[in-house]
């Protein structure tokens, strides 16, 4: 399973806040980022991923609008936990997001959990606890930062629940909820996982798929088969 030790891949908008924490800490800050290891599969838009699709369009309207509309939003509840038995679109839903926000430059990071990911390349920092990682990496450049209209960066988590133990996912939840506390930068943290997957005792906003109406369902299955039977119908006459 993939290791949670892994860094973070970032996304498009930590070039902007690199820029307004690079005076922090100076080159050395920048330097030591550059050197850390990076799970380049990890990214919703990696190499690997390039065939992956998101949401066909007009699908999920309304599912999309609600994560939409926390994410751009005051609710104070950092975390949206979108929980689903597998195959219900968890990754598609969670891809479309993270496309979304990053053709926005507002995609903080993204990382994709996934069967046999395996480790990658340990350095020092990758080495220390999570917790550790978390301060050193995120939150404390973070906290340095003064915006008198604090911009919202999105973190996409998807398949939470290959991560290799249950009490590193805890934790994981645990840090992600501690972005609240932030005020130079709004972070929202999608996470996308199986039911069973142990962050109910994080404070969240939540959507269950299977839960969701079987007329929407079959609205989205009805629209997503006509437009790939035209084409077969196209190719074959």
């Amino acid at each position: 399973m993939a290791s949670t030790t892994s860094t973070i891949a970032f996304g498009n908008a930590y070039s902007s806040l690199q820029a307004n924490t690079g005076t922090i800490n100076g080159s050395a800050h920048e330097n030591s980022l550059g050197r850390l290891p990076r799970a380049e599969d990890a990214v919703f838009n990696s190499y690997a991923k390039q065939h992956e699709p998101g949401c066909f369009p007009d699908t999920r309207v309304d599912l999309l609008r609600e994560i939409h509309s926390w994410a751009d939003g005051p609710d104070k509840q950092c975390i949206f936990w979108l929980s689903g038995l597998a195959g219900t679109g968890k990754s598609t839903i969670a891809r479309t997001v993270a496309r979304r926000y990053c053709e926005k430059q507002r995609l903080a990071a993204s990382f994709f959990f996934s069967r046999g990911g395996g480790d990658i390349e340990r350095s020092d920092i990758v080495n220390q606890s999570l917790r550790d990682q978390w301060q050193h990496l995120v939150c404390r450049p973070l906290s340095k930062l003064h915006e008198p209209e604090p911009e919202t960066c999105v973190i996409v988590v998807d398949a939470l629940g290959e991560c290799d133990s249950d009490s590193n996912i805890r934790t994981i939840v645990q840090l992600l909820a501690e972005a609240r506390s932030l005020t130079g930068v709004r972070l929202r943290v999608l996470l996308t996982s199986r039911p069973e997957v142990p962050i109910r005792h994080a404070e969240h906003k939540d959507v269950v798929l299977h839960a969701i109406s079987p007329s929407i369902v079959d609205h989205d299955i009805g629209l997503f088969l006509e437009y790939h039977l035209r084409i077969i119908a196209k190719e074959c006459y």
